[in-house]
């Protein structure tokens, strides 16, 4: 797997688990050029491996090469109004 977006957890070999995760997300990934997957969100607290998470499922879809185009956007946290930050 090539890895163009540098992964915050370190090196690829440290991220373990969350198989049935990636399980559910996979098969989501798969259905959206079908046009059968939904919008998902993935919640969680603080410092519980959502940016890595999503990191990983980045490099993934670009490694594959398939008919979903990856793209990601960090958001630095900011003291910012979401109506102000929306215009």
């Amino acid at each position: 797997m090539q890895y163009p977006l540098t992964e915050k957890i370190g090196e690829p070999e440290l991220f373990v688990g969350r198989e049935k995760e990636f399980r559910q997300i996979n098969k989501w990934l798969g259905n959206i050029p079908k046009r059968l997957s939904k919008s998902r969100v993935i919640l969680a607290r603080r410092k519980s491996g959502k940016t890595a998470f999503v990191q990983r499922i980045f490099n993934k879809l670009w490694s594959d090469n398939g008919m979903v185009i990856p793209f990601y956007f960090d958001m630095k946290e900011s003291k910012i109004w979401y109506p102000t930050f929306a215009i």
